[in-house]
């Protein structure tokens, strides 16, 4: 199975007449949290289900839904105000590197999964200033989207001839860069941009769209639009597999990736409003510290990996135990700090503002 998701990170900032919080507390939407989560244990099931069927939709989700959030999470802090164009975009430079580096370290430690955080961090890089300029315009971001979309797929074929023809026995450093940008085999920036973009045009509604009984009629629609993206797509000769960069899996991907964030909006509604939210909150944690839950997981499954000789990691036992771990771990950690390690950097590597202390 393809492989790899991790949390994009959150640019923003704290205002200094706030009381202190944990950095992991600051200014976050349990919607949000709650689908960073679902993406999480998304990726556990894509990475680890033996079995297909309807668990086979893990794979069409799961990486979109995290290039949504951050497209989502962008567009909702720069509508907050709370940071400066150039402080935003220099936030968000140096956490796109901080997941690019700690991509590359995970990859070269377990190779059974395609590690998604380098193709993330450059979204990250791209995708702020673009935000900058068009989270204002939700119309105009559709629009590029759909461009984008459309595109996309050109630029992907273009980008692997050229590669096949131009850069055997190129530095690796160079390989690595057209791969993240428009040749990779599962993930490429080309097609994650517009997904991400869909999310910053989302972002604009939210979270009011997640109130039900509304919500309920904007998840139905953006379901129907998905199914109907990938039943047009599979009728095409580009076809709709995830993974495949074709632009009906893109505009799919983005319908389905929407429609779960707005539900997850509800969910967290519909639990405040039954009291039972606590249920919840294994999830929410594991959404809170994804960027720890994915490392966690890689971690896991080297260890498991190294106990096991090596065996493939497609096993419900393998996932049942590094389920257990990631999601227990998450738990246990946002119920004792607050936050995670790689939370903890990511929030350490923002830039403060002028005459602003950062809490926490």
């Amino acid at each position: 199975m393809t492989r790899g998701v991790v949390q994009g990170p959150e640019p923003g900032g704290v205002d200094a007449s706030a009381p202190p919080a944990p950095p992991a507390a600051e200014g976050r939407l349990d919607g949000l949290d709650l689908a960073r989560g679902v993406a999480v244990v998304s990726m556990l099931v894509a990475h680890l289900s033996p079995a297909g069927g309807v668990l086979t939709v893990s794979e069409y989700l799961t990486a979109p839904l995290f290039a949504l959030v951050i497209g989502t999470s962008m567009g909702l802090r720069l509508a907050s105000g709370r940071r400066s164009a150039g402080r935003f975009a220099l936030d968000n430079l140096l956490r796109g590197l901080v997941l690019v580096v700690i991509g590359l370290v995970l990859q070269r430690l377990y190779s059974q999964i395609d590690v998604i955080l380098p193709h993330l961090g450059v979204l990250v890089v791209v995708l702020a200033p673009v935000a900058l300029l068009l989270w204002r315009l939700p119309v105009l971001t559709v629009g590029v989207s759909v461009a984008l979309a459309v595109l996309s797929p050109v630029l992907m074929e273009r980008a692997r001839e050229s590669a096949v023809a131009n850069l055997t026995g190129s530095d690796e450093a160079t390989r690595y860069l057209v791969g993240w940008v428009a040749s990779g085999q599962h993930y490429r920036l080309t097609s994650l941009l517009p997904i991400a973009l869909g999310g910053l045009a989302l972002a604009a509604v939210l979270p009011r769209a997640g109130e039900p009984p509304r919500g309920y009629a904007i998840v139905s629609v953006l379901f129907g639009a998905s199914l109907g993206a990938y039943l047009v797509g599979d009728a095409s000769v580009d076809g709709a597999r995830a993974y495949s960069g074709s632009t009906a899996e893109i505009v799919g991907a983005t319908f389905l990736a929407a429609g779960t964030v707005v539900l997850a909006f509800v969910v967290v509604a519909l639990g405040r409003r039954w009291g039972v939210q606590r249920l919840l909150e294994p999830v929410l944690a594991t959404g809170r510290l994804a960027l720890t839950a994915y490392t966690v997981q890689v971690v896991a499954l080297a260890l498991i990996a190294q106990a096991r000789g090596g065996a493939q990691d497609d096993s419900w036992t393998v996932l049942g135990v590094t389920g257990l771990v990631v999601l227990g771990g998450c738990w246990a950690l946002d119920r004792r700090w607050g936050t995670g390690p790689l939370e903890w950097l990511l929030h350490a590597t923002r830039v403060p503002e002028p005459g602003r202390r950062d809490a926490g």
